[in-house]
């Protein structure tokens, strides 16, 4: 199983995978994705903690877009529970634009070190304008860290429970 190294460097963390670097989550916030896509490489970032879950795109120094949303608020579908991948996703909504993050891995890699484990994780975003679909972009797989989100966790800890059956996120009365 590929572990992580999380070093602090000017504030923020970053994760070393077998050499390649990942997006950085700031201090204090864990990543729910961080890969590079496209073929000049961005990265990208989604990173969350009890209050906060924060987006960014663009090269790690000067990100093209950063939006935050609060654990609260954000529109997040957690995993159905079936099916041989395990994923979430969080959208984040600006204007008329949506950004769909979604991250994973497949079940049917084990943890064993003989496994291709660069196939076994994947993510990336959908990009949309009044629902229109406007770019996929996929992870580059080796780049790509979708440790299992404590997204959920945190939104119960924020007063609110998942309706399977509705699929939406209520008060918890």
């Amino acid at each position: 199983m590929a572990r992580c190294l999380k070093i602090a460097v000017l504030g923020a963390a970053t994760c070393w995978i077998a050499g390649a670097s990942f997006a950085a989550c700031d201090v204090g916030l864990s990543p729910f994705l961080t890969c590079e896509v496209g073929q000049k490489h961005k990265e990208l970032s989604v990173c969350y903690n009890d209050k906060i879950v924060t987006y960014r795109f663009g090269p790690a120094s000067a990100p093209e877009l950063v939006l935050t949303e609060t654990v609260a608020t954000i529109d997040f579908l957690p995993w159905p529970g079936a099916g041989r991948s395990v994923w979430e996703e969080v959208r984040f909504h600006t204007g008329n634009h949506t950004y769909a993050v979604f991250a994973g891995f497949d079940r049917l890699y084990g943890d064993d070190a003989d496994t291709d484990q660069q196939n076994r994780f994947f993510g990336g975003v959908t990009v949309m304008r009044a629902g229109e679909t406007l770019a996929n972009l996929t992870c580059h797989p080796e780049t790509t860290h979708a440790p299992w989100s404590g997204l959920f966790d945190a939104k119960t800890a924020a007063g609110l429970r998942w309706d399977r059956e509705a699929q939406i996120w209520r008060p918890t009365q």
